[in-house]
């Protein structure tokens, strides 16, 4: 009988921990899962700290390419304002090289008109009107000025303006006769018909 509560008072080895056991156990568990969260949280912070700088990187690109752009947009309007104000210089001063090549002739009207005071030879005068008419011919030619060809040419209603018909026993209908007054063409444009008598 007292072999037999000997037995039941001793804990024999593979028998179940006590109380103060399991509750280290516990506490030893805890401890290690707080550790085991420790690096999850360094590595959330270390990849906020890296989206921070590159949030920061990309404003100041943005900053950058904002001020890129403001100084390109004010050298646009810049140039804008400098070719507008060329092309009313060019369009304003564009006769300019047309009258310095008039000038040459206004002098050689005065040197004939002086001319005609200083003598009654109107072979003289007349020699000196002509020589100043070609003068003013070449210059127009130079600027693109022409005169139509008229007399002994077909008739051509986009050069020629006839305003009268007449028979002829030695040009074929429809060729022009008489030129009336003259036309002219600047470049590949007619500015201003010849009038001319038309064979019938």
């Amino acid at each position: 009988m007292m072999k037999h509560e000997n037995e039941e008072l001793q804990h024999p080895t593979g028998s179940q921990p006590s109380a103060n056991e399991e509750s280290f156990e516990e506490q030893a568990s805890v401890h290690t899962g707080a550790e085991e969260s420790s690096p999850a949280e360094g590595s959330l912070e270390q990849e906020l700290e890296q989206t921070k700088q590159l949030a920061e990187k990309w404003q100041r690109q943005a900053e950058q390419h904002r001020e890129l752009y403001l100084r390109a947009l004010a050298d646009l309007e810049n140039y804008r304002r400098r070719a507008r104000k060329e092309k009313e210089e060019v369009a304003k001063y564009a006769v300019v090289p047309f009258l310095e090549k008039l000038l040459p002739v206004l002098d050689n009207f005065e040197r004939a008109l002086d001319a005609a005071d200083q003598s009654e030879d109107a072979r003289m005068l007349q020699e000196g009107i002509e020589m100043v008419y070609r003068q003013f011919l070449n210059v127009l030619s130079e600027t693109g000025l022409t005169m139509i060809e008229t007399e002994g040419k077909p008739f051509n209603p986009h050069e020629h303006n006839a305003v009268m018909q007449v028979e002829t026993d030695h040009m074929a209908p429809g060729m022009v006769v008489e030129e009336l007054q003259a036309g002219y063409r600047y470049l590949d444009r007619v500015i201003r018909p010849s009038m001319v008598k038309v064979s019938q």
